[in-house]
């Protein structure tokens, strides 16, 4: 078997002439040859080999700067590889490889390529420098103190002005929301009854029936007659 390769002095193709030798073949009936060059279609007529002598020879020109996968086909034989073949890779077949010949190296026909005149760019009018401004640093603003936030303290009454609460229920009224005379003239006794019975045991026998009144007249600053209405009751009672 051999593989003659003979590059054109013009043009970018090669003549390739595949050779097997009579000994080579699996019998004698007609050899095909096969490969990307013609599709592997076996009925084209130009892909059988010409008996020349004893052998089995066929040319065909092919692309430089490629490369192509080829086999043989017996007719009553079969598949069969070229022993002279530039490589093999494997096929779409498990198990078989296909011969390959190779014109990689071979120099492709380049199309040159179409030179475009430049048109001569149009000059630019010199732009004028823009005259420099005098940058005047600016003094920084002075920064103006933080105002201070004026909390509002929240307006508490003396209770302890009212007759049966001491210094413990008045604070625990106080952390109740009930700091003042008029929180207190508006609260009910059975709200100021449940907050006693949550502070415990031992507020539970204060009675405060008698303070959201008198918290009603120390609001209203009539002292004389909160003490004339104390003077009545019995601890507030």
């Amino acid at each position: 078997m051999a593989l003659v390769k003979k590059s054109k002095s013009k043009g970018s193709k090669s003549l390739v002439t595949f050779t097997v030798a009579e000994n080579e073949a699996p019998s004698s009936a007609n050899v095909l040859l096969l490969g990307d060059f013609n599709n592997w279609q076996t009925n084209d007529s130009s892909c059988q080999m010409e008996k020349k002598g004893s052998s089995y020879v066929k040319s065909i020109e092919l692309e430089n700067g490629k490369s192509y996968e080829f086999r043989y086909l017996s007719e009553d034989k079969g598949w069969f590889n070229d022993h002279a073949a530039d490589a093999y890779v494997p096929s779409p077949y498990e198990g078989i490889d296909n011969s390959v010949v190779d014109l990689s190296a071979l120099p492709e026909k380049k199309t040159p390529a179409k030179k475009v005149a430049k048109k001569p760019a149009a000059k630019k009018p010199a732009a004028k420098k823009p005259a420099a401004k005098k940058v005047v640093a600016k003094k920084p603003a002075a920064k103006k103190p933080a105002a201070k936030k004026v909390v509002a303290k929240a307006k508490k009454d003396d209770l302890k002005k009212i007759e049966g609460i001491g210094p413990k229920i008045a604070s625990i009224l106080t952390e109740k929301g009930i700091g003042t005379f008029a929180l207190l003239s508006k609260a009910s006794v059975k709200s100021l009854e449940a907050i006693l019975k949550e502070a415990g045991p031992r507020y539970t026998m204060h009675k405060p029936g008698s303070w959201p009144k008198q918290a009603k007249l120390a609001n209203a600053g009539k002292w004389d007659e909160l003490k004339k209405l104390q003077d009545k009751l019995d601890g507030g009672k």
